[in-house]
């Protein structure tokens, strides 16, 4: 969980009051002096720019002043953000939590070498969208399914799986009424308490060896190509 210090200073059309040659270059960022300029109609004085840097993952430039404020000008120059920008870390699960939720694994299937872990439930829409996608997986990777999840009718399918012990076969097959057991409860309640605590309430989520985690199918189709 990021705290994001990123505020909004001014959603304003500063092409509104540029002259059309002020507009931003290709690169991103424009002279340093037309910065200073859009600086100071922005803060009224306060700031002197520093430095400029392209940011093009965010296709905007990043105004730094001598005072360490930060600003980030959009590409279009239209619009100013005041703060920073935090870098979104990857991830991933303890030591700890990657061996309570591997000790939860329902079964096993597919020929590849590789591990990859995924907990999803019978309901999980993703994955009944995408079972092409995850049997693709097992040509390249040994998948261990942990049933778990999160809304009151995917938790109650995963429970099921576990007291049915479902096999690959018969896992995303819905019954008519669910098989509760004890047993059953205490895994899925277990698998969901160690997911929350780094604020995953979703599924499929896919857990690699080293505990990094990808959430959604479409998340993870990159990673595992």
């Amino acid at each position: 969980m990021i705290a994001q210090k990123v505020k909004v200073l001014l959603l304003v059309s500063v092409l509104a009051v540029l002259p059309l040659n002020l507009a931003l270059p290709s690169d991103l960022c424009p002279p340093l002096s037309k910065a200073q300029w859009i600086i100071t109609r922005i803060s009224k004085g306060t700031f002197t720019v520093k430095s400029l840097k392209p940011l093009k993952p965010f296709n905007a430039c990043q105004i730094n002043t001598n005072e360490g404020e930060t600003f980030f000008l959009s590409a279009d120059g239209k619009k100013i953000i005041e703060g920073m920008l935090l870098n979104v870390p990857t991830p991933k699960l303890s030591e700890r939590d990657y061996k309570i939720i591997k000790s939860n694994v329902l079964f096993y299937a597919g020929k590849g070498k590789k591990l990859l872990l995924i907990a999803t439930n019978p309901l999980c829409e993703a994955c009944r969208a995408h079972r092409k996608e995850i049997k693709d997986f097992l040509s390249k990777y040994r998948i261990g399914f942990i049933p778990v999840g999160f809304k009151r009718e995917e938790e109650l399918a995963a429970i099921d799986a576990f007291c049915r012990r479902k096999g690959l076969k018969d896992f995303f097959n819905v019954p008519k009424r669910w098989k509760l057991c004890d047993s059953g409860k205490l895994k899925v309640w277990t698998v969901e308490d160690v997911f929350k605590k780094y604020g995953i309430t979703g599924t499929p989520v896919f857990i690699f060896p080293d505990g990094t985690m990808k959430l959604g199918v479409e998340e993870v189709l990159n990673s595992v190509k």
